[in-house]
C-alpha cells in the first residue's frame, strides 16, 4: 500500500529565506501538538516588564576591616624596611606607600606577610646585589604585596592588575614582575618560613599593636560623719511686762490688747521707767 501522507507545500522562495504566514501555519499544523498541555492564556496586560537585577556579592569581612586600618602607621613600617636612613627620604617613601596600600585592600595577614618579605629583603640585600636598575620603595612594596597574594591565592591577580589598579600606570607589568623576582631571589625563596603562624603573628603585633589599656580611675573615698546632736537648753519664759501710760497723775495699763486704768496713781512720771523697765536691763 502506497504511502498517501500529504506533505505541506514547499515554502515560497524569498530574499530572506523564511516562511510566510500561510506556509508557517501549514507546517506547524502538520507537526502536531508539541505538548499535551494546553497553552495558558496571556494576562490582559498592555506590556510585560522584565527587570534584570544584578546581584553583587556581599563585601567580605576582610574588606570591611581594611577600611579601618591605620595605613599611616603601616606605611611608616614598610618605608623603614625599604628606604634609606635619611629622614626626608623615609618620609617621602612612606607617603608613596600610604597611597598604594588602600588601593590593594589586603587583609591584615597578607600585610603582615608582605612586611616579613620586606624585612628579610632589607637584611639580605647587602649580600645579594639587586638585578634592578633602580630599587624604589613603592615598587618593592607592590612586589611584596603581589607575592603575598600569589602565595595564598590559587588565582591571584595578574601583574597588569597591579600595574593598573594599584600603581595607576606608574610601573608596568614587566617592571612589577622584575621586582617580584628580585625579592624572591634575595629572600632565597623563603616564603614558607615567612608565612609561618608565629612569624605572621609577630608582624601583626608590629603593624597592628593592641591599644594600651586605660589607667584605672582614681578612687574617691567619701567619709560620711554622723551628725552629732546638740543639746538645746530650754529657754526661760519671761513674763510679759505690761505697758503703762502715765498722763498726769493717772496711769493706764495695756494688757492683752486692752487699756485698763491702774489702781494706784503714780507719784511721778519717772516711776514708770524705774518700776517697769529695770527688769529688762
Amino acid at each position: 500500500m502506497a504511502d498517501t501522507t500529504t506533505l505541506p507545500p514547499s515554502p515560497a522562495l524569498s530574499f530572506c529565506d523564511s516562511l510566510n504566514d500561510e506556509d508557517l501555519d501549514a507546517l506547524l499544523a502538520s507537526l502536531g501538538e508539541l505538548s499535551r498541555f494546553v497553552t495558558p492564556r496571556l494576562k490582559k496586560k498592555d506590556a510585560v516588564t522584565v527587570q534584570v537585577k544584578e546581584v553583587s556579592g556581599e563585601e567580605s569581612e576582610d574588606d570591611e576591616d581594611a577600611d579601618e586600618f591605620d595605613y599611616t602607621r603601616i606605611a611608616l613600617h614598610f618605608a623603614r624596611e625599604t628606604s634609606s636612613t635619611t629622614p626626608t627620604t623615609h618620609f617621602h617613601h612612606a607617603t608613596l606607600i600610604q597611597t598604594l596600600l588602600p588601593r590593594a585592600r589586603l587583609p591584615a595577614q597578607l600585610l603582615a606577610l608582605s612586611y616579613n618579605l620586606l624585612r628579610r629583603y632589607s637584611l639580605l640585600r647587602p649580600l645579594h646585589p639587586s638585578s634592578l636598575a633602580a630599587v624604589s620603595a613603592d615598587i618593592l612594596t607592590v612586589a611584596a604585596l603581589a607575592l603575598a597574594v600569589s602565595y595564598t591565592d590559587d588565582h591571584p591577580p595578574k601583574s597588569t592588575w597591579w600595574s593598573r589598579q594599584v600603581c595607576h600606570g606608574v610601573y608596568s607589568a614587566a617592571e612589577i614582575d622584575g621586582a617580584m623576582l628580585d625579592v624572591l631571589v634575595t629572600v632565597d625563596w623563603a616564603l614558607l618560613h615567612l608565612a609561618a603562624e608565629k612569624a605572621v603573628e609577630r608582624a601583626m603585633e608590629i603593624l597592628f599593636p593592641a591599644p594600651s589599656p586605660l589607667p584605672p580611675a582614681a578612687e574617691v573615698v567619701v567619709v560620711v560623719r554622723e551628725k552629732q546632736e546638740v543639746a538645746v537648753l530650754p529657754q526661760a519664759k519671761v513674763a510679759p511686762v505690761p505697758l503703762k501710760i502715765a498722763i498726769g497723775s493717772t496711769t493706764t495699763s495695756w494688757v492683752e490688747g486692752q487699756l485698763t486704768p491702774a489702781d494706784t496713781p503714780l507719784s511721778s512720771p519717772l516711776d514708770v521707767p524705774r518700776a517697769y523697765f529695770l527688769p529688762l536691763l
